[in-house]
């Protein structure tokens, strides 16, 4: 690991906790400047929105909920140096959101660039990326992609949605990579019960 900029004089023990690992694993295989030349401004910025974007996902990787909880690494200037404020992480996320499909797409190759660079590193450390475990086996030579849902209560005023049993809420359904254990993009589906069950067939 090469040590610049605030990795210098890092130091990593068995009992600490935190996400300074995570950001220099973000930083060494490259999402950090693929989201920074993906989020290329002609703006003079006090912070770098790659930097900005991938301390937000580093902070949710440690287990952050709400942007507020941004403030776990700005509140550690010794160990990360200057970061950016919670409006500023707003304000990112905001020129984002207004960037469209476009920026969306820049974005989504930066991280699939730096995924492609961390997979390649790990099969060429350990000759293939980690087994699938299957009941009491180890699958290897397998990619296994998962998929898991859960109701995420929400109220709908939109007509014709009813509650199931659960409630109103939006359906997440998420992509993992059981390989890697690894999240991949998901989509909503609004959960909504018919008023007349259809026929089975």
């Amino acid at each position: 690991m090469n040590s610049t900029g605030w990795l210098k004089g890092l130091q990593v023990t068995a009992d600490g906790t935190g996400v300074a690992l995570i950001r220099a694993l973000a930083d060494n295989i490259g999402l950090t400047a693929g989201l920074s030349k993906a989020l290329a401004s002609d703006r003079l910025l006090v912070h770098d929105r790659g930097r900005v974007l991938a301390d937000l996902a580093c902070a949710i990787a440690d287990g952050a909920e709400v942007i507020s909880d941004f403030r776990v690494i700005g509140d550690q200037e010794d160990l990360f140096g200057l970061v950016a404020s919670v409006p500023t992480a707003w304000r990112t996320l905001d020129e984002v959101a207004r960037g469209g499909e476009r920026a969306l797409g820049r974005i989504s190759a930066a991280v699939n660039a730096a995924r492609r660079r961390a997979w390649a590193a790990a099969a060429a450390r350990h000759g293939a990326l980690p087994g699938v475990r299957v009941a009491d086996k180890t699958l290897q030579g397998v990619t296994c992609i998962r998929l898991d849902a859960s109701v995420v209560t929400c109220h709908s005023d939109k007509e014709g949605a009813e509650p199931n049993f659960k409630g109103f809420g939006l359906h997440p359904l998420l992509a993992y990579c059981d390989n890697t254990a690894e999240p991949w993009p998901g989509c909503c589906a609004r959960v909504r019960r018919a008023a007349t069950p259809p026929p089975i067939t």
